[in-house]
């Protein structure tokens, strides 16, 4: 009898009652992928531009046909392609898979390239699925800045990126300042940030690094506010072009950000996590089977850190 994987995914852009699953065969991998039994995934704000129709992958999928989603993996390896080096089945491994065009963690099982994961300990926790693209995203938005010249103002600080973004820079050794309509909440009780308000930030005149993961109207306002000599790195692709337009005129240094596979940064991520100086602070827990639940709680807009799906 042929074995069968389940993925998750969309043959229609539009709301989370789009998302729905296909049985496909299990074959073996290519020579330089990693088949991987997912235990844990997470979701993240590309996966919910995606199935809504917006941004580059969407951009690329052809009418009616079906687009898996999901980046991030928790999971063990079943097979290993002929020219794998370093893993073996029976191996516990995270990564972010598929970035950016070739979606497919919202599954039973993935076909990963073998670089684009590491080796972890077999007891690591369902949680660590959202170290992956939200911590790699965090880590290379500050790969390339001195701790010692600037503070770091980071909004959407409760999110999965902001709220992994706020402990790196402070690994590091930044002075980072969370901006935030919610400046009583746990996240910042629970990590030990003080963070102020859109209106304190902007009640003055502020140089600093701007870490923008909000983008449009907000990251522009923000970004508005920066003195010249000032650094900015915009996350959201969709209104980058404008944020960087208003850094311009700001006599602001300004890049996007587009998150890339890196062994490296994510064994820097997984060391600090091991060491217990980085947390993934986990909101709510779904099934794989319950993923249209779990896109429409992301959607509310009140969630902090990862919300993690189980296989």
């Amino acid at each position: 009898m042929e074995k069968l994987f389940r993925q998750y995914g969309i043959f229609q852009f539009g709301g989370s009652t789009e998302l729905c699953v296909q049985d496909l065969p299990l074959t073996s991998p290519c020579d330089q992928q990693v088949l991987v039994k997912v235990i844990s995934t997470s979701v993240n704000p590309i996966d919910i531009k995606t199935r809504n129709g917006l941004g580059y992958v969407a951009q690329g999928k052809v009418t009616d046909a079906f687009l898996p989603l999901g980046y991030d993996v928790l999971g063990e390896v079943v097979q290993t392609g002929d020219t794998v080096i370093g893993f073996e089945p029976g191996d516990r491994v995270i990564g972010m898979v598929g970035f950016a065009s070739h979606p497919g963690s919202y599954a039973s099982h993935v076909y990963c390239n073998a670089c684009e994961l590491i080796k972890v300990e077999q007891n690591a926790e369902a949680s660590l699925a959202g170290l992956c693209l939200a911590g790699l995203t965090a880590w290379q938005a500050l790969v390339d800045f001195d701790p010692e010249k600037m503070p770091v103002y980071v909004n959407a600080a409760t999110g999965g990126v902001g709220h992994l973004l706020l402990q790196i820079a402070r690994l590091r050794g930044f002075d980072v300042i969370p901006v935030s309509r919610r400046t009583e909440h746990q996240v910042f009780s629970i990590l030990g940030f003080q963070a102020i308000t859109l209106d304190a930030y902007l009640s003055q005149p502020r140089k600093g690094l701007l870490i923008d993961l909000v983008g449009a109207e907000l990251g522009q306002s923000m970004t508005q506010n920066l003195l010249a000599g000032s650094e900015l790195v915009t996350v959201p692709t969709v209104t980058k072009d404008q944020v960087l337009a208003v850094a311009h005129q700001q006599g602001v240094t300004g890049r996007g950000l587009l998150v890339e596979a890196n062994q490296v940064h994510l064994a820097c991520l997984y060391e600090a996590v091991c060491a217990g100086q980085l947390q993934v602070l986990v909101d709510q827990q779904f099934k794989l089977s319950d993923i249209q639940q779990a896109h429409e709680f992301v959607e509310q807009g009140a969630h902090f850190g990862k919300v993690i799906i189980t296989a």
